[in-house]
């Protein structure tokens, strides 16, 4: 089952998968017999949980490669921005 649910993942990659899609590929797993009948729920739980867990490592990679990468090129993140705007208010006040 697991190396089923492995391929199903490399076949989705990292395709949005309702719960309902997942039910239709495990049941077509069920017809040519690779999965018991009984199984069938275990196994779609199995693949949305793994699903997930894939997807939020994606955005966290992905979000640490734009992180960085802003970083190098020296764009102000919002929160340099925040500080220059409450930077600049403070000095607006000094000056009325």
């Amino acid at each position: 089952m697991n190396l089923i649910n492995k391929a199903l993942l490399m076949g989705l990659g990292v395709m949005d998968i309702t719960r309902e899609k997942a039910e239709k590929l495990v049941d077509e797993l069920v017809k040519r017999g690779e999965v018991a009948k009984e199984e069938k729920y275990k196994v779609v739980n199995n693949l949305l949980d793994q699903i997930d867990k894939h997807e939020k490592e994606l955005t966290q990679k992905v979000s640490e490669v734009v992180k960085k990468t802003i970083s190098e090129m020296g764009v102000p993140t919002k929160d340099d921005m925040e500080k220059i705007l409450r930077r600049l208010d403070e000095i607006e006040k000094k000056n009325s």
